[in-house]
């Protein structure tokens, strides 16, 4: 399973979202609403340039991740 971090476009309806990705067979595992960004996870790659309606960007999650 392949996990990605996304940030979401403003004034999304996150119920149309999950609906979305539930029929790109993509789990919307978690919503960070205080910044914006949501976990999703799947089995097969995203591209960014499918989900251009929703998200400003995605990227794979890594563990390097610093604050």
């Amino acid at each position: 399973m392949i996990t990605y971090l996304a940030v979401l476009k403003k004034d999304i309806n996150l119920k149309k979202l999950e609906v979305f990705l539930k029929n790109k067979g993509i789990k919307l595992a978690a919503h960070y609403k205080t910044i914006g960004v949501v976990k999703l996870e799947s089995n097969i790659s995203i591209l960014e340039s499918e989900f251009q309606q929703y998200f400003i960007s995605i990227e794979e999650e890594k563990d390097n991740l610093t604050i």
